[in-house]
């Protein structure tokens, strides 16, 4: 990833010490991967999805960028969370960027928004008493309208954490549901329908829930079907998803598992981001943890 990455941006690695330092370096050296936009944060973390715990970047209409930081109890309080905590405050005093404090739980994975006011999240995540006990849905939408601008939201059921393989998230948004522009939403399906029967109903709910959705001028979105993979991912044990994708200055990365539907996966969403190069990256390893290529990044402006 930091290979396809640092020619059109800088990389900013997150490294518990000196040593993890020295050794990702060298990784970087293997594959020829100059350093000159490549740096080093220094920070113990508990886990590697730093999308969930880093604070999420801002810019109001004067151009100033400032941290959003909101609550995170490690995935409704499942895992340890108190190193990734400080990683915010750490940010904000390394980068000098100042930071407010949101008043509402969630996972950076959680929320997928298109830059025009609308916000599209899983319901299952985030109104969830793991995450939000006291919170109503309309409390909910005025923290996210007062701490991330956006007025206009679009909420899929999404599928509680007992109820599905990603029973960590409790549906995160990220990989199954993104915004290729403006007005466009992509969103995952089996087309064989060889997926597990719940996902099969929860694909077809979540997509007549996002044809009831519309944009902040009132207008329906055009919906992408991409689909799951062929086959199960045999490190993960379920099926992988294309849309956990990250989205570069000049690249796009796109988790591939080696899988049949790689090429279909990758031709859809080359198809939307005219003038990037659309790079594939086998996850499957990765995917084993539980999370792609969004997961562990986080895109960070000027």
């Amino acid at each position: 990833m930091a290979k396809e990455l640092h020619c059109g941006e800088n990389v900013h690695i997150v490294v518990c010490n000196d040593a993890e330092k020295e050794h990702v370096q060298s990784k970087l050296n293997e594959t020829k991967v100059t350093m000159d936009k490549i740096d080093f944060f220094f920070q113990e973390t508990d886990d590697i999805w730093i999308r969930d715990n880093v604070p999420i970047f801002m810019k109001d209409k004067e151009g100033n960028l400032s941290l959003t930081n909101r609550i995170f109890n490690g995935w409704g309080n499942r895992f340890p969370y108190e190193n990734d905590e400080m990683v915010p405050t750490k940010i904000s005093e390394n980068y000098r960027i100042p930071r407010v404090e949101a008043s509402v739980c969630l996972e950076g994975g959680g929320i997928e928004v298109n830059r025009k006011g609308s916000l599209l999240a899983a319901k299952s995540s985030i109104m969830n008493e793991n995450r939000n006990p006291t919170l109503c849905q309309e409390e909910i939408e005025s923290a996210l309208t007062k701490y991330l601008g956006v007025t206009n939201f679009i909420w899929i059921s999404g599928l509680r954490g007992e109820d599905n393989h990603n029973e960590v998230t409790d549906y995160q948004i990220d990989g199954a549901e993104r915004f290729s522009n403006e007005n466009t939403i992509f969103y995952e399906y089996d087309p064989f329908g060889e997926s597990e029967a719940y996902l099969l109903e929860a694909y077809e709910k979540h997509y007549q829930e996002l044809r009831q959705a519309r944009n902040t001028d009132g207008k329906a979105f055009q919906l992408i079907p991409v689909p799951v993979t062929r086959n199960v991912v045999k490190e993960a044990g379920s099926k992988g998803s294309y849309l956990n994708f990250y989205f570069g200055n000049e690249v796009v990365l796109v988790p591939i598992y080696g899988d049949e539907h790689d090429r279909l996966g990758l031709q859809i969403i080359e198809g939307q981001f005219p003038g990037r190069r659309i790079v594939g990256i086998n996850v499957s390893k990765l995917y084993a943890y539980g999370g792609m290529i969004h997961c562990v990044t986080q895109q960070h402006p000027k």
